[in-house]
């Protein structure tokens, strides 16, 4: 039986996963947007999809006809030496396609230290850690140890199987799956191994960041003048948004898979005040930031996100003393990330949920994802619909993200067994 010979396999070769995902997270693919690193690991997967006898694609976003002038598309990114590579298993026939979609960029290592190597792929205490091990390299050396593990039993799917490994996700990116999706490659489903925990979700929350700027005027009364500190009324703004993240998170969904969700988070990102690359600064900034990141459920539009926002802080800063006389100024940053999800009742979930009962006692939780991605490149601008499935641990976007090893090997069983179900064999 095919179910039992995989199961098999995997325990057999269940270090193969592991020395993937540390293969791709040795290599560092961060994204500093507009520019980023994916190049070298993109060469990496594009190898080792050609050894599993795929047939393999790669191009910059920037080559596919018409990208640039999709409404889904970003300006102000650079995509030279950052290429997309997208490796097709055909079937033999007579099957549904199935696709997986993953990003090997990161974001920036940043200053924080980590108590391991960001580029080691250790694995210590059923833990595997690494910069973009969770987000998402680690899912995606799933998928692909799912394929080899088909491959090397013998097992011939009828249905075609598309791999596909993306540039430019991080801080609002999207163009690289955009751009797959102008390419044409399309499936009768996909699934995005985004770190959901191991939950299976069919829907996901979308987000905006802003920039909150407020204005003063700079320098020093012993020198003459009449400085005023814009530090202030950003502080004054900071008690407000707590308000805010308050109140937001009160928020509700109608959508079944949000019942359980505790409310949509809203988080400070960064403040900034004066010339921060410099070292020492003499003088009364004279601006001073906050970056915030809102997120929504998929019911949210772009519009209504921000005029909640803005009046909820507008009505408050009119009631304040230094508010009132600095006010804030509203600027998006990043592209609007729409939540999005499948079809009611679409197949691929079952699917996955039965792949999930034969692996886990109990299977899995179907739920929504309660994070922004590029799924809705799928979801609204493709005919492929896509669901969320992927690993678990902790530590995103921060030092030492981990990925459960455990759970890590039980998800490539679990791929191995829906691309068999989906795809079917012959």
């Amino acid at each position: 039986m095919i179910p039992q010979a995989i199961e098999g396999w995997v325990e057999e070769n269940r270090e193969s996963v592991l020395d993937l995902s540390r293969d791709l997270v040795s290599i560092p693919s961060e994204n500093r947007c507009p520019e980023g690193d994916e190049d070298e690991v993109q060469r990496f997967v594009e190898e080792y999809l050609a050894e599993l006898g795929c047939e393999t694609d790669s191009f910059l976003p920037t080559d596919v006809p018409d990208l640039t002038d999709h409404a889904a598309y970003l300006g102000g990114r650079s995509y030279e030496g950052r290429p997309n590579v997208v490796g097709t298993r055909k079937g033999s026939g007579g099957g549904r396609s199935l696709l997986f979609s993953g990003h090997m960029d990161t974001v920036p290592r940043g200053d924080e230290p980590w108590s391991t190597g960001p580029f080691s792929g250790v694995v210590r205490e059923g833990r595997q850690y690494g910069l973009g091990v969770l987000d998402m390299k680690g899912g995606m050396a799933a998928a692909m140890t799912a394929l080899r593990a088909l491959e090397e039993l013998g097992v011939r799917l009828a249905g075609d199987l598309i791999i596909e490994t993306v540039v430019d996700e991080e801080f609002g990116g999207a163009n690289g799956t955009l751009a797959c999706r102008l390419r044409g490659y399309e499936a009768d489903a996909a699934i995005v191994p985004e770190p959901s925990n191991l939950s299976i979700c069919p829907e996901n929350q979308g987000g905006g960041m802003f920039r909150i700027s407020f204005e003063g005027k700079p320098g020093r009364a012993a020198l003459g003048g009449e400085p005023v500190n814009p530090v202030y009324a950003a502080g004054r703004f900071l008690d407000v948004f707590r308000e805010y993240e308050a109140y937001h998170g009160q928020k509700r969904s109608s959508s079944k898979y949000f019942e359980d969700d505790p409310g949509p988070p809203a988080y400070v990102q960064g403040v900034r005040a004066g010339s921060v690359e410099l070292d020492l600064f003499d003088r009364v900034p004279g601006v001073c930031s906050v970056d915030v990141w809102i997120q929504c459920y998929p019911e949210t539009s772009e519009e209504e996100l921000r005029e909640d926002f803005v009046s909820f802080c507008e009505e408050r800063a009119r009631e304040d003393e230094i508010l009132s006389r600095i006010g804030p100024r509203f600027e998006k940053l990043i592209r609007f990330l729409p939540g999005s999800g499948l079809p009611e009742g679409h197949e691929i979930v079952d699917v996955a949920r039965r792949a999930a009962g034969r692996i886990r006692e109990g299977g899995l939780p179907v739920e929504g994802a309660a994070f922004a991605c590029d799924s809705f490149m799928f979801n609204l601008y493709s005919a492929t619909p896509a669901l969320i499935w992927g690993p678990k641990g902790a530590n995103v976007h921060a030092p030492d993200e981990y990925v459960e090893t455990e759970a890590l090997v039980d998800l490539v069983k679990m791929y191995a067994l829906t691309m068999v179900e989906w795809c079917g064999t012959g």
